[in-house]
């Protein structure tokens, strides 16, 4: 931001990325200086924010302990100090997830003979009609 966009009152609204290497010790130990003192202002300022909002990242906070998703009605729903009407977002079934299946062949240095061996009903195995060799290669 410094170098590239000139955006620095110190420096100037000039390109001081171009021929970096020819510039002066001076003039970089300015660069330096004004791009920690961005970095420290925009430290400063998150701070800030974080310290004035404190009581509502709270609540967020414990809201997603809780429920660990929420969408942002019941994000503003938590801001304005209701309660949500949700029981518990805590599943009772064990979530299932999706078996893998390769396309056949799609594995390097497996045979065509080896490309069925454990895949799912309806695979593109040889024994599905498919020919024994169709699939996407990776």
């Amino acid at each position: 931001m410094v170098t590239e966009c000139g955006m620095s009152d110190a420096l100037g609204n000039i390109d001081l990325a171009s021929n970096y290497r020819l510039h002066s010790s001076e003039t970089k130990a300015k660069i330096e200086g004004e791009v920690r003192r961005l970095v420290e202002e925009g430290r400063q300022r998150a701070m800030k924010l974080l310290s004035e909002n404190r009581n509502e990242l709270d609540m967020i906070a414990k809201a997603l302990m809780e429920y660990e998703v929420l969408s942002l009605e019941e994000v503003n729903k938590i801001l304005k100090g209701e309660k949500l009407s949700k029981l518990s977002s805590k599943s009772a079934a064990p979530l299932k997830l999706p078996d893998l299946v390769l396309p056949t062949g799609s594995l390097p240095g497996q045979s065509t003979s080896q490309a069925g061996v454990g895949s799912a009903p309806g695979s593109n195995d040889s024994s599905s009609g498919s020919g024994g060799d169709g699939g996407a290669k990776l």
